[in-house]
């Protein structure tokens, strides 16, 4: 006993070694709660409610802004309403690129000093306003200037060496046609296998960034709280428009895309959302009219990746290759952040902006019987498709034309709400990103393995072809789930299982007279690998101690501290099966749970080193340090369970 203890002190010294003092990341507050699967109903005598109808007016420019022609052939539509339930939208096919008159938007190289601003501004004679609260940091500045005089000032200030960039300031607009919703079931939910994916996940722990209009989720002035996001879980956002902490939907369209993603479910009342459990962070970046400023967008997204934000829903776009738009999908991305666009709403074949970044998952739309939607734009740079709707059809004859139904208010009128139906990409892309939002509560963080995994998973319609738009196909929430809960749960499973054998074979601690023991290991292995995760597809059932029953030790952070914090080293290390050992070695069943601990995190430890579906927090990712910690911190779990099973088992006379 002697001989296993020393063997446990000299790794545990080794182990310090490699962990740090102030690894507790701050968590974020969360509330859990359990619900029972059922049937979903429409409130208010089982009806939809009507949408007002706004006549499909030629689109023209907001009041007091420049239109411009685009230098490119790229070809896009500005938001439109479709008057009647039936009537074809017409989408404009050469429509003006919107900017806002005489106003530049600077991005100053971040280490420069306050004087040198001054400087800066004296030099060129110019004022600089900071674009937001949060410019002091970033140092993204507006300047104004005479209309006549704004392209030479361009020029000036690019060359200037304490500017990244300098671009004229334009507007991005809502992708979307609502429409008068009469339409009763959510196809989509169906289309998308959301019911089966709530066996495993229903986006619990994470955060999704909606980036739009605003949202309807707090009763404040003249707005209010819509009842069918009642239950929906917030966390704190903000109005780059007002610069207040305040982002309201004075629109409709953030509040119908919110509800697409989370609307409450399960809650007796309205419609249901895909990943009813992950938590809102409201951000209005898009006016009552549907415009909003590419600075503002850009520091809405830097401002969703600096708060916790796991995923950021834009379903907006506009038809500029912004360098300062792409800097923050970058930096979104560096952090951890699966980036989900609308691909644009003009049938083209080039996606709009920010959507056509590589750093970003462009998201073209289908109609109900799987066919690209008419207005859809299409080409090789869309990554996947979702649901988005068709209002001229009703092909599931159910009396109603086949848009996409949520809970949201009156078109710009927060005063009141219905059930709506609205159709574009703007509605496809939260499909994807509710979707990310499974996977990410399961584990799957790293934004890479996200689109990948979804990609991977994404079903094409039989007689379709692929390149028509579609990308890799048609999102499926339960297959991705599936993946990401049964199968990965598997896996590790088998790998601690494959260890297990490892240690039997190298101590010669097997046979059947050694089963008994070995069957001690079990619920260590369990625990440590993979949980109970094919239980919910045995029985439906749900309750709120689920990230932890049907999760791997690991993961468990998750749980504690939500996806942003995932990959943990605390719990991604062979710690706390270390704190095990210690505790746990002079009794014989512990001593093999605690052996079984260590095989089960080190398998799930091995899985995670081979697939990276995570990012390991707080290590920097160079000269594969992550890869390193992984490695090492397996080798420990597997030299302890040798210590716990070879050494007491040989003085006890077993083997």
């Amino acid at each position: 006993m002697k001989n296993s203890f020393s063997y446990i002190k000299i790794s545990g010294i080794l182990l310090v070694l490699f962990l740090f003092c102030d690894l507790i990341p701050r968590s974020h507050p969360e509330h859990r709660e359990g619900s029972r699967i059922e049937i979903l109903h429409f409130v208010q005598n089982d009806r939809i409610q009507p949408s007002q109808a706004i006549p499909a007016a030629k689109q023209t420019c907001p009041k007091g802004y420049t239109a411009v022609r685009p230098q490119c052939s790229l070809l896009f539509n500005l938001p439109a309403f479709a008057q009647g339930i039936n009537e074809n939208i017409e989408i404009p096919q050469d429509t003006a690129e919107i900017r806002v008159p005489g106003e530049i938007l600077v991005d100053i190289r971040d280490n420069v000093s306050p004087e040198d601003l001054q400087r800066f501004s004296s030099i060129h004679h110019i004022t600089l306003e900071p674009n937001s609260d949060y410019s002091a940091e970033d140092k993204l500045m507006r300047v104004k200037v005479a209309e006549e005089n704004l392209e030479s000032m361009v020029n000036e200030l690019s060359k200037d060496p304490m500017v990244e960039s300098a671009e004229p300031e334009y507007l991005f607009f809502a992708l979307f046609y609502p429409n008068d919703p009469l339409y009763k079931y959510q196809w989509s939910m169906e289309k998308t296998g959301a019911r089966s994916a709530w066996r495993d996940s229903a986006g619990e722990g994470v955060i999704v960034a909606v980036i739009d209009t605003g949202v309807a989720f707090e009763d404040y002035k003249n707005f209010h709280k819509i009842e069918d996001l009642q239950d929906t879980k917030f966390v704190q956002g903000y109005n780059f428009v007002s610069r207040n902490i305040h982002p309201d939907d004075d629109h409709a369209h953030g509040s119908h895309v919110t509800g697409i993603i989370a609307q409450s479910t399960f809650n007796g009342k309205g419609t249901a959302g895909i990943a009813y459990k992950c938590s809102i962070m409201p951000i209005k970046v898009l006016s009552a009219d549907g415009f909003g400023r590419v600075g503002d967008i850009a520091e809405a997204i830097r401002f969703a990746a600096d708060h916790g934000a796991k995923v950021i829903n834009m379903s907006l776009g506009g038809p500029f290759p912004s360098s300062i738009l792409r800097r923050a999908c970058q930096y979104a991305k560096k952090k951890g952040v699966i980036i989900v666009c609308a691909a644009g709403n003009s049938k083209s074949a080039k996606i709009s902006y920010p959507a056509a970044f590589p750093e970003c998952i462009a998201v073209s739309a289908v109609r109900y019987d799987g066919q690209i939607a008419f207005y859809s734009n299409r080409g090789r740079r869309v990554d996947i498709a979702a649901p988005g709707g068709d209002m001229n059809v009703d092909q599931n004859n159910d009396g109603y034309p086949d848009g996409i139904l949520q809970n949201t208010i009156a078109i710009k009128d927060p005063s009141k709400e219905g059930y709506y139906q609205f159709q574009g990409t703007s509605m496809a892309a939260p499909h994807v990103s509710a979707a990310a939002a499974l996977v990410e509560s399961l584990g799957v963080t790293n934004p890479d393995a996200v689109k990948r995994l979804l990609k991977m998973t994404a079903g094409v319609p039989a007689g379709v072809n692929p390149a028509a738009g579609y990308g890799a196909g048609v999102v499926d929430c339960g297959k991705a789930v599936f993946f990401a809960g049964f199968f990965a749960g598997l896996l590790k499973l088998l790998m601690a299982v494959a260890f297990a054998v490892f240690i039997a074979r190298i101590t010669r601690f097997s046979g059947k007279k050694n089963y008994f023991y070995w069957l001690q290991t079990v619920p260590g292995i369990l625990i440590g690998a993979s949980g109970l995760f094919f239980l919910p597809y045995l029985i439906d059932f749900d309750m709120p101690l689920r990230g932890i029953l049907f999760r791997g030790f690991p993961q468990w952070d998750i749980f504690f501290f939500g996806a942003g914090s995932h990959e943990n080293p605390l719990f991604y290390s062979a710690l706390v099966p270390f704190i095990a050992a210690i505790f746990f070695q002079s009794n014989r069943f512990l001593r093999c749970f605690a052996a079984g601990l260590n095989l089960g995190v080190g398998g799930q430890l091995l899985f995670s080193l081979i697939f990276r579906e995570a990012v390991l927090k707080y290590i920097p990712n160079f000269f594969f340090l992550d890869e390193l910690w992984l490695a090492l911190n397996i080798l420990f779990c597997l030299f302890m369970a040798f210590s716990l099973i070879a050494v007491p088992m040989k003085k006890e006379g077993v083997i």
